[in-house]
């Protein structure tokens, strides 16, 4: 009896790891075809609006250009997402349902788009850190269908200082609460450490300036 269950457990854990992969398979195949231009990415799951790949730009002379960047999990689900490097962050594309999504996108200098890995979780980033007076970041958790599982903003606003730096006398909020200019610093390092904007949208953003 103790052999039939053990055959029978492990049977259901290879049941399992078979289903999981074929899953993660079936995401990479649908990446695969947005790529390729076989299916569009929906905006939302009204499935109203759109974007083909091939409508994107790919002029590497031109900083408003887009190219196609590395896979990992952006929403938590354990399958990969695919990023496209591009303006303001680029944009992220996911695959689920059988069809592909644009799962966030950046949104000009008070948007850029990027990622981080905080609270054993990875969140979505759109940072407003260009401007005078102000840090903003809105940070969104995906809960692997679409739906936003948290999202919170942490930001520092000086809009009355004169060397455009935020201090002790700012105002420091985290999910809508005030907070001290050492708990903000605190809670940037925990979330952001020194990686929170790549090279790689560092560089856009000097490439920017310079168009503006």
């Amino acid at each position: 009896m103790k052999r039939r269950f053990t055959s029978v457990l492990l049977f259901g854990m290879l049941f399992l790891a078979m289903g999981c992969g074929r899953k993660g398979k079936e995401s990479d195949e649908l990446l695969d075809a947005f790529l390729a231009g076989e299916i569009p990415a929906f905006y939302d799951d009204a499935r109203e609006s759109y974007i083909n790949f091939d409508q994107l730009p790919v002029d590497e002379e031109d900083w408003i250009s887009y190219s196609v960047g590395e896979r990992t999990d952006l929403d938590n689900d354990g399958e990969n997402e695919l990023i496209l490097n591009g303006p303001y962050g680029g944009m992220y594309i996911d695959a689920r349902d059988g069809e592909a999504y644009v799962l966030a996108a950046g949104e000009g200098t008070a948007g850029v788009l990027s990622y981080t890995h905080y609270d054993h979780a990875t969140w979505i980033v759109h940072s407003d850190t260009t401007h005078a007076g102000r840090q903003i970041y809105w940070l969104t958790r995906y809960d692997g269908d679409g739906r936003i599982a948290d999202e919170f903003r942490l930001g520092a606003e000086y809009w009355d200082s004169p060397d455009d730096q935020y201090d002790e006398n700012s105002v420091f909020t985290y999910r809508d609460a005030k907070i001290s200019m050492e708990e903000y610093e605190k809670l940037l390092s925990e979330i952001f450490g020194f990686n929170h904007i790549s090279s790689a949208v560092l560089r856009e953003m000097g490439e920017l300036c310079s168009h503006e």
